[in-house]
């Protein structure tokens, strides 16, 4: 080989290093094809390609190019290639170099040239697959391979820049109990569960959807509204093969909360702020798996808001007040006693209990809240005791909140204590539990009432949880029994409710209970109740609930004239 070519070939691989230094590192880069096809023609190269064969353990999960043709001119002599093998960190990458059909063989020289340049290539190569690897890992998932939040913020910023996120809805989902998939077949099964169900997800959610995790079993979708039912129908519940012999199928499902974007947010938050907010707030509810979030959510935001921001003032100014909804006595129509029942006064309007109460149970001031109520009470025992009237008993409710809380039972006796009023006119209603977790907390605060006196009542029994084992083995002394019960006109299950009330009640007073039946409306249900001989009731057919002065005037008579 002369000298002048020498010179070429030495000049343009010195062009190529400089290129590597300067030029982001790409296998695709045009500046560094043109590199690449000036040194083959001066190596007399014919054919230049490189491939990638993963390393089987390897779990790393990217996907470069698996074979790239850098440079292809004229008919190649397959016979007389040479094959580069070089080891990476995914794999090993193999070079292909050809040289032309009939041409004179390589000199040695050239050999060690074109070792020399397979080398940098590789170089550039393995910085463009470690920089391919370092963004998917700060855009993925890697356990699952989906995307992670900071892509999914990025994606919408774009989205939004380019006002073309219209037509979309953001979903922030949780997948229900996973917890338990994890228990029934293990971690790495569970996992692999997972990813099968975010595959089919993706799938369904169409072109340009976009999946994230947020941790844990927490994701959130970005996917077409006209995809909204099909994607609403697999989080409502898809079956997915385990490939555990004794157990092949799950049901993954998820809770999930929608927003429609329709140009309203500013910003990627806003839009994950909305979906999220939907999410949260059917959290707290049971029967309820999916929420859009729109006008009424905001509504609900804001109420919240007010709530929070508002509640401790309202508690000094005593904004809070009684209202009392007199229990009767069926037999004489009189007045048996009473349930005390919070409304907030404030900025001249009443707001009812529906709009505070869940609120504050869940930040859990409803515990002040029942505490305060409990004062309030007493207070007006007290003065009605003073004043020469005679009180009936009053129930005032406590929040399931309160169970496990130490010295619930005591903090409850001080307060009526420090009112002076004797036990005998406090009942505690407690709300029937829908958790096994709580129930020794609430078995433990009953009995700790009943064994000094104060009676307790279970409220809204019927509805809820583990019903009988509540009033078999704790202390009550009142069954409230839920309006669900009571029949009413046109309805189709009369029959079926009219035998499970009249059993109900047979079953508590066999046992010695009191029964209540609360949300009674009508003469005929009156006369049915009577009929059972359940003869304490509760209701409109009597009484909305009342203002302490309104509820002052029946106490001095306890006389209802119901026919009329």
């Amino acid at each position: 080989m002369n000298n002048d070519n020498e010179k070429k070939i030495f000049s343009s691989l010195k062009k190529f290093l400089c290129d590597m230094e300067t030029i982001p590192p790409s296998i695709t880069h045009p500046d560094i094809k043109n590199a690449v096809k000036d040194i083959c023609n001066n190596l007399r190269i014919a054919y230049l390609e490189t491939s990638l064969v993963r390393n089987s353990e390897s779990e790393i999960n990217i996907s470069p190019p698996s074979s790239t043709i850098y440079f292809s001119e004229g008919e190649i002599d397959n016979d007389l290639s040479i094959i580069f093998e070089k080891d990476t960190h995914v794999g090993t990458a193999v070079y292909t170099v050809c040289p032309y059909k009939n041409a004179a063989p390589w000199t040695d020289s050239e050999k060690e040239n074109i070792n020399a340049f397979i080398s940098a290539l590789f170089i550039n190569n393995s910085r463009a697959r470690t920089m391919n690897l370092c963004e998917h890992l700060c855009t993925h998932d890697y356990e699952l391979g989906v995307y992670n939040i900071k892509f999914f913020e990025q994606k919408l910023t774009d989205m939004l820049t380019h006002n073309a996120i219209k037509g979309f809805v953001c979903c922030r989902f949780n997948l229900k109990k996973f917890s338990l998939i994890n228990k029934l077949i293990g971690r790495e099964l569970a996992t692999g569960a997972m990813r099968t169900f975010l595959i089919g997800l993706e799938k369904i959610s169409g072109d340009n959807s976009c999946l994230c995790r947020l941790g844990g079993d927490n994701f959130i979708l970005l996917f077409k509204s006209e995809n909204m039912n099909i994607v609403i129908e697999y989080l409502d519940g898809t079956q997915i093969e385990t490939k555990k012999p004794d157990r092949p199928f799950v049901t993954i499902s998820a809770r999930a909360g929608f927003y429609n974007i329709n140009g309203e947010c500013q910003n990627a938050a806003e839009i994950i702020d909305r979906a999220s907010t939907a999410l949260n707030i059917i959290k707290k509810n049971n029967h309820q798996l999916f929420l859009i979030y729109n006008k009424e959510v905001e509504k609900r935001i804001d109420n919240q808001r007010m709530v929070e921001e508002n509640f401790f003032a309202a508690l000094d100014n005593e904004e809070f007040i009684v209202y009392y909804q007199p229990k009767i006595e069926l037999r004489k129509y009189s007045l048996s006693g009473a349930e005390a029942l919070c409304r907030w006064r404030h900025d001249g309007r009443l707001i009812p209990p529906g709009m505070f109460i869940p609120v504050l149970e869940h930040n859990s001031n409803i515990c002040t809240l029942d505490f305060y109520m409990l004062d309030h009470v007493c207070r007006d025992i007290r003065r009605w005791l003073d004043n020469g009237i005679e009180p009936v008993r009053i129930s005032v409710n406590i929040s399931r909140i309160h169970l496990g809380a130490e010295g619930l039972s005591q903090k409850i006796m001080d307060i009526i204590q420090s009112h002076n009023v004797p036990f005998e006119y406090i009942e505690i209603e407690l709300t029937e539990t829908t958790s096994d977790v709580t129930f020794d907390d609430l078995k433990k605060v009953v009995k700790a009432l009943h064994n000094v006196g104060i009676n307790t009542s279970i409220d809204d029994f019927g509805i809820g949880y583990s019903s009988l084992n509540l009033i078999r083995d704790l202390p009550w002394n009142t069954l409230k029994i839920d309006k669900s019960f009571l029949p009413v006109r046109n309805d189709s299950t009369v029959d079926q409710k009219m035998i499970m009330l009249k059993y109900v009640i047979a079953m508590a007073q066999s046992l010695g209970l009191e029964c209540l039946v609360e949300g009674v409306e009508t003469t005929e249900q009156v006369s049915i109740l009577k009929e059972y001989e359940c003869y304490q009731a509760q209701g409109f057919c009597f009484d909305k609930p009342l203002p302490v002065e309104e509820f002052e005037k029946r106490l001095r008579t306890k006389k209802f004239n119901f026919y009329n």
